[in-house]
């Protein structure tokens, strides 16, 4: 049974019906924020116009506490940054040059939680639904109709329980193009899962949500697997057989636990360092590893681990890419700042293959903008948003993989990373003709 598409109003009232009673199996509402709580923390960019203001903003960050939400830390760059009240006035005091994004960061994440609410009731709603019709259909997922229905889904943010349903249904109703696959557990033992699909000899990677905040990046991961398995046109039957796509829609699920359970602007994984809670993953990789771009401080939001590959959670998925052959390419999916970029990270000095791999970013950021309007800029790493050892992408192209994107999806400041679900649906068309214009000039 595949259930029509519901206004909102409709399905929102059908929840009151199906309100919960004490025998009643309607889920809970996810709860995003719960425990830390950011009243009154403003979202600053900083412009950083000269080595002497670089230098006051370095020296004095870890006394302020500062969050970075970008890390573009370079004279003639900005960065944007969490500041907490208590921290305001002494950031002030440095008279550094700022704008301010966001004057209360926890009236967006509120609304953000509400909106999500709202969209879980008719989430739930239908899923209640869907489950009563079918008692007697022998399904792997209960609620499975629910679950593959793009035009439900895409419609909100979702909790990690249901999105294992969605991907255990995705591989459920297609078993002749997808299996599933994982590429380790994590440090809490939760597995790094995923869809595997097509028969090519050619084999892409990718993966999103390598930091837990950036709910966006599962999102779009997902349509990407949405489009793949339904598309019914002769180009996506032709990259089903030209490729085998490994792709894993959360890859680290214990922090993006974490950002809906206690606190959402959880970034790295949870593992114990010094006292801090977690490692960044993305500057944990074993290439380059610690040669800028990193902090050694564990209570750092880019805390690079106590030594490469430290984290499990990189280190599976740095195995998985080297037991695959011809990984023509790899693209780690992150949010925000509206960026399709190529190694390297740790240093400005461009790899011999550059001009080919941003010929590529170059192709898909046209054909991103081709959708909505929406305009990216693509280059390395390093030169177009900051230095960054011990990263997914320049670890790729070391060992091998030919054409490796780090990519930063919506938005460029806005609503940073409580990014509106009403913009899901188009990041994720827009996103599907890059990766498109990527697999269609791929030299393979």
């Amino acid at each position: 049974m595949k259930l029509s598409l519901f206004s909102l109003s409709a399905v929102a009232a059908l929840a009151l019906v199906l309100s919960p009673s004490p025998s009643s199996s309607l889920p809970a509402l996810s709860k995003p924020l719960s425990v830390v709580t950011f009243d009154n923390h403003r979202v600053l960019r900083i412009q950083v116009d000269t080595e002497a203001e670089l230098q006051t903003l370095t020296a004095n960050e870890g006394a302020l506490g500062l969050d970075y939400f970008t890390h573009n830390k370079v004279v003639g760059g900005h960065v944007d940054v969490r500041i907490s009240p208590a921290s305001y006035q002494k950031f002030q005091a440095l008279d550094l040059k700022y704008t301010t994004l966001v004057e209360n960061l926890q009236t967006v994440l509120d609304q953000e939680r509400q909106e999500d609410q709202q969209y879980q009731q008719v989430f739930a709603a239908k899923l209640s639904l869907s489950k009563n019709s079918n008692k007697s259909l022998n399904v792997a997922v209960e609620g499975a109709d629910v679950y593959a229905a793009a035009d439900t889904w895409f419609q909100g943010y979702h909790t990690y329980a249901d999105h294992q349903n969605w991907l255990a249904t995705q591989i459920a109703n297609n078993p002749s193009k997808a299996s599933s696959i994982s590429a380790g557990k994590t440090y809490q033992g939760k597995a790094q899962a995923g869809i595997k699909i097509g028969t090519g000899a050619n084999h892409v990677v990718l993966h999103g949500t390598q930091h837990a905040r950036e709910w966006i990046s599962t999102m779009v991961v997902e349509y990407l697997i949405d489009q793949l398995l339904k598309g019914t046109d002769s180009r996506v039957a032709g990259y089903l057989t030209k490729y085998t796509f490994h792709i894993i829609p959360i890859m680290n699920p214990d922090g993006f636990v974490i950002t809906q359970s206690s606190n959402r602007m959880h970034r790295k994984n949870a593992q114990t360092n010094g006292g801090c809670l977690g490692t960044d993953t993305n500057r944990n990789w074993g290439y380059k590893w610690n040669t800028g771009g990193s902090s050694t401080d564990p209570c750092a939001d880019d805390y690079m681990g106590p030594s490469a590959f430290s984290s499990p959670e990189a280190t599976n998925m740095a195995n998985y890419l080297k037991s695959l052959p011809k990984v023509v390419s790899y693209i780690d999916f992150h949010s925000y700042s509206q960026l399709w970029m190529v190694p390297y990270g740790y240093s400005g000095t461009r790899p011999g293959t550059y001009t080919y791999m941003n010929g590529l970013a170059a192709k898909a950021v046209a054909a991103l903008k081709a959708v909505n309007g929406v305009q990216f800029t693509n280059g390395d790493i390093y030169n177009t948003i900051y230095p960054a050892s011990g990263n997914s992408a320049d670890y790729a192209y070391s060992i091998g993989v030919t054409a490796p994107f780090a990519v930063e999806l919506r938005d460029t400041g806005r609503y940073g990373f409580s990014l509106p679900a009403a913009q899901i649906l188009p990041s994720g068309q827009e996103t599907w003709a890059a990766f498109a214009a990527i697999l269609d000039n791929i030299q393979a």
